[in-house]
């Protein structure tokens, strides 16, 4: 396979800027509450329980953005070390059109593939717990 031109690199980095500059303008807005304070008065159950959603929902985005910025800045660290475009799994160079595709990527499509179905196996061969069997039967 053959490696990554200086070109191909700088476009994957410039790719991965303009990414990260765009979570950081997402998640700056998900720090703000869903619901001011001055309108927190009387609320009913029903009102809490979307507001706990809500809040939830927004937990969940926050967490998911960091983890994106978390890969953005370990691409940019094996860009640095020369093993930026190497698949873990295999040592071979992972194709530049699947890293325009996902920047950040640390196996080739191949052994991404693999690990996800063998993930997937793994799954749903393990026992669900006793209280997951109690709720699915209501």
């Amino acid at each position: 396979m053959e490696d990554l031109t200086k070109e191909e690199l700088a476009t994957l980095a410039a790719q991965m800027d303009a990414e990260e500059s765009r979570i950081r303008a997402v998640a700056g807005t998900a720090d703000s509450p869903v619901v001011p304070p001055t309108q927190r008065e009387h609320r009913d159950e029903g009102e809490l329980a979307d507001e706990k959603t809500a809040q939830r929902q927004g937990d969940a985005m926050l967490e998911h953005y960091r983890m994106q910025l978390a890969d953005i800045d370990a691409a940019r660290s094996r860009m640095r070390s020369g093993q930026y475009g190497v698949c873990i799994d295999c040592q071979q160079t992972i194709p530049f059109s699947r890293l325009q595709a996902y920047p950040t990527a640390i196996r080739c499509t191949a052994c991404q593939s693999r690990r996800e179905h063998l993930h997937s196996r793994q799954a749903q061969d393990t026992p669900r717990p006793a209280s997951a069997d109690l709720s699915s039967r209501s």
